[in-house]
């Protein structure tokens, strides 16, 4: 998320940017392309060369010389560098962090398949759980767990060797945020499950992004397969549509326009447990208390993963950056630098604590059925909605 935002509309709308291009990547899956957007044990790399945690001090030195002072981190346009935090990576180890960014997160991992082998980057972030499997469609990626992932918990690692290539750095819980004003001056409880938003009480009041066009949009259509299974959540979709519930193309157009926070017309919406503290951070002054709650049973978590580019330039630095990303300065950054929550026990910032409490118990999607059934998925939410 960028750094510079000036507004909690712009804070927000980053961070969905960073989760949006799921389906401009499985269109060119069909198309013939390789196409994407998602730790494990304490293992050692395998793959071209030796992990610079199990390399003696004088041979990491030497490698690291021979490789010059910088590591390319290929990620999405909406990224911030946590700038303190790569500061403190560059007086580690005296390379800099390079960003290079291409795109939403599809077109960046699209992109990464196509020059599989021969990267021009060391290091790929933003990868996510919802299209985690297509990151193995070709030899993208270099067998690498940190020692840092075994303090990560389980229910963020990905299994086999997906969880050997690829490390969780972060959570992002996309959840139906509350217009809470909106409800208190037209005297209406707000809706507190998945199942509310049917309820006649709630009639034309809720916007969603497509999940054809929009990653928000496909995490909340895996949130409806999980509560109702494969063989109710079309029939689910069925009674929000029976319901007026609207349908955006974009997170952009859903919170930015349609979204009763923003002048818009719709007092739900699906966004991020971390849009309130963007709000409040991004108000320049003008708010004390954000404007929204967050419906904590709605909150599907998204997961977003690191990985050494098979090929890399610099596979030592690649691998130092994989590693510190979990280490404290890298993920104490992560809440105010791109409103994402980081995998490892580190304190979160007053406003997070105060506005975004992790859920309890957000709705899991697991990476290799999604994988083999979204498509399918998506197909039956478009014969219902479309």
């Amino acid at each position: 998320m960028a750094a510079t935002r000036t507004t909690a509309v712009q804070a927000t709308a980053k961070r969905a940017g960073a989760a949006r291009g799921l389906v401009a990547a499985a269109m060119v899956v069909a198309l013939g392309l390789a196409a994407a957007c998602a730790g494990g044990s304490d293992t050692t790399a395998r793959g071209s060369g030796s992990t610079a945690s199990n390399a003696t001090a004088s041979s990491t030195t030497s490698k690291r010389g021979s490789e010059g002072n910088e590591v390319v981190l290929l990620t999405y346009d909406a990224f911030a560098l946590p700038d303190k935090a790569a500061a403190e990576f560059e007086r580690r180890t005296g390379a800099k962090v390079k960003v290079v960014a291409n795109g939403d997160t599809g077109a960046m991992l699209s992109g990464a398949l196509l020059s599989a082998g021969s990267p021009d980057a060391d290091v790929i972030f933003g990868i996510d759980n919802t299209i985690a499997t297509q990151a193995t469609s070709q030899p993208l990626l270099e067998d690498y767990t940190p020692k840092g992932a075994s303090s990560v918990p389980a229910e963020v690692k990905l299994p086999g060797k997906l969880g050997g290539r690829l490390t969780p750095i972060d959570t992002g819980d996309v959840c139906i945020n509350i217009d809470s004003a909106w409800f208190t001056q037209h005297g209406v409880a707000p809706p507190e499950t998945l199942a509310d938003l049917t309820d006649p009480r709630y009639k034309d009041l809720l916007v969603v992004e497509s999940p054809v066009t929009s990653s928000p949009g496909v995490a909340f259509l895996l949130a409806t397969v999980e509560a109702s299974g494969e063989q109710g959540f079309a029939d689910y979709w069925q009674k929000l549509k029976d319901n007026g519930v609207r349908v955006a193309p974009s997170w952009d157009q859903a919170y930015q326009q349609d979204y009763t926070v923003s002048g818009g017309d719709r007092p739900l919406v699906v966004s991020y447990a971390s849009s309130p503290p963007a709000e409040v951070v991004y108000s320049e002054g003008k708010r004390t208390e954000p404007a929204s709650s967050v419906m904590t049973a709605s909150c599907v978590s998204q997961v977003e993963y690191a990985g050494v580019l098979a090929g890399a330039e610099h596979p030592v630095l690649a691998r130092e950056l994989v590693a510190f990303m979990l280490d404290t300065p890298w993920q104490a950054a992560l809440p105010l630098s791109n409103f994402v929550y980081p995998v490892t026990d580190v304190p979160l910032p007053p406003e997070f604590r105060k506005w975004a409490p992790r859920p309890a118990d957000p709705i899991r999607v697991d990476a290799e059925a999604v994988g083999r059934n979204r498509d399918k998925w998506i197909e039956q939410w478009r014969s219902v909605m479309e």
